[in-house]
Formats: C-alpha cells, sequence, structure tokens
C-alpha cells in the first residue's frame, strides 16, 4: 500500500533536520524533477535528484550547518518543506520547498532557497580575508586559503604568471609585497549574494602607502569557500595601473609580490 501524503512528509522532515536525503531518497519516482526557479536549473531523474540533494547537505555540513527546522504544510497535490537553518552564521531561513505526491512517491520538489541569506555562508571568511589585508597580517591571510588553492589573476601584464597555485607560494608572494607597500584600510565594499552558497563575489578598494605616498586600489573578486577556506579565486584588478605606479615610487621592489 502507496504511503499517505503525511508519512512522506515525516520521512523529508527527518532527513532535512539532519542536512540528510538519506531518509527519504527512496520516495522520488522514478521519473522525478527536482526543480530551483531562482537558478533556473532542472534535474530529471530520481539518481540525478537524490545526487543534487546530497551534494546541497554536503555543502551544507561544510559550512558548519549543524541542522535545520523544518516546518510543513499540506496540500490539495502533496506538501510544503519551510527550512531554517543553524551554524556558525546564526540560524536563518534558507529556503521553502514545494513538493508534489503521487501514489506514495515524489514526483516533483521545487526548491525556492534564500539566496540572500546563502552569502552569509561563506561571507566569514571574506570578512576575515579583509581584515588580515588591512592590518597586514601576512600569514593569517594565507591561513585563509587551502594548501592547493589556486589563484587567477586574469588582467596580470604580459610575462606575468596569470595563476598561481599552492597556500605556501601566496604567503611568499604576501611577504614580499608587504617589504614595499603597506595597506592602510579598505573601503567602498560591497559583497554580492549568488546562486552558489559557496561563492562570494566582492567589490571594494585598498588603501595603500609607498614609502609615504598614499594611492588606492579597485578590487573585484569572485570568491570560492570550501571547509572553510579559499579554494578558488578570481582576482580582478588594474595591473598595469598598479604596476606602473610601484616603479614610479619604489623602483627597486616595483617587481614584488
Amino acid at each position: 500500500m502507496p504511503r499517505t501524503v503525511p508519512e512522506v512528509a515525516a520521512l523529508v522532515v527527518e532527513g532535512l533536520s539532519g542536512l540528510d536525503v538519506t531518509p527519504f531518497a527512496a520516495l522520488f519516482a522514478a521519473d522525478a524533477v527536482y526543480e530551483m526557479p531562482f537558478a533556473g536549473e532542472r534535474v530529471e531523474g530520481r539518481d540525478a535528484v537524490v545526487a543534487v540533494l546530497a551534494g546541497g547537505g554536503v555543502r551544507a555540513r561544510d559550512f558548519g550547518l549543524t541542522k535545520a527546522q523544518v516546518t510543513t504544510t499540506l496540500t490539495e497535490s502533496g506538501f510544503v518543506v519551510e527550512l531554517a537553518v543553524s551554524g556558525p552564521a546564526g540560524e536563518f531561513p534558507s529556503s521553502v520547498g514545494v513538493l508534489t505526491v503521487v501514489d506514495g512517491e515524489i514526483t516533483s520538489y521545487r526548491d525556492y532557497p534564500n539566496l540572500a541569506a546563502a552569502s552569509r555562508l561563506a561571507r566569514p571568511v571574506f570578512d576575515r580575508f579583509l581584515a588580515a589585508s588591512v592590518e597586514n597580517r601576512w600569514d593569517d591571510l594565507a591561513d585563509l586559503y587551502a594548501e592547493d588553492v589556486t589563484i587567477e589573476m586574469p588582467f596580470t601584464l604580459p610575462g606575468v604568471p596569470r595563476v598561481t597555485k599552492g597556500r605556501e607560494e601566496l604567503r611568499r608572494r604576501f611577504h614580499a609585497a608587504g617589504r614595499s607597500r603597506r595597506i592602510t584600510k579598505a573601503d567602498n565594499v560591497v559583497v554580492h549574494a549568488t546562486t552558489d552558497p559557496a561563492v562570494v563575489v566582492a567589490e571594494f578598494d585598498l588603501h595603500q602607502e609607498v614609502r609615504g605616498t598614499a594611492f588606492f586600489a579597485t578590487y573585484v573578486m569572485i570568491m570560492t569557500v570550501e571547509n572553510g577556506l579559499i579554494t578558488h579565486s578570481r582576482d580582478y584588478t588594474d595591473t598595469a595601473a598598479a604596476a606602473a605606479r610601484l616603479k614610479a615610487l619604489s623602483p627597486a621592489d616595483s617587481t614584488a609580490g
């Protein structure tokens, strides 16, 4: 005999409360559909749907989320689930899902995440990045990156590597740059929410000094955070202007960093 809608809802609540799809994975129909209308994403088939939900649970736990408070409301065709997650960033509403149930199986799951709040998961890492930069704490800054991090700088000048790999290489470059210039403050900081809670997009200005002369540079960073560490970043700034400025102010140190 097929499970009733309340029975299906209870298993979904059990799984979502622990950020784990396992308790209700078998309830999806073979041709089930999972959609995220805010992000324009659609996945078809039980295995694909379960894989997406399992991956979301893994990412949530990587960010330190420990549990979710789940509220259900029965509808004519299934039920609605409302989630509020808890973790280092506090507790906040994370998503609302509309599920359709036919003959005891979940045939459709339309998931609407709180994209504005999602950026809070990776935002603390960016905040620590900015604080360490402004305070010129180069080892603390390097320690925010994963051991095998990849940094891309698409606007670098010819002859300058566009890709840097590895935490220790970054540490070396931070200390080398720190010998020739000092960061004094950051302003005009704007952090944008993205559809991926692991990704932060940030715009900011860094004010710096070289041999007593002050200037600032504008940056855009697209930063990926996993397990509390920066694993990948694409950093954009006016590297041509920065190189010319450093050469004029400090010719002996213009190649540092």
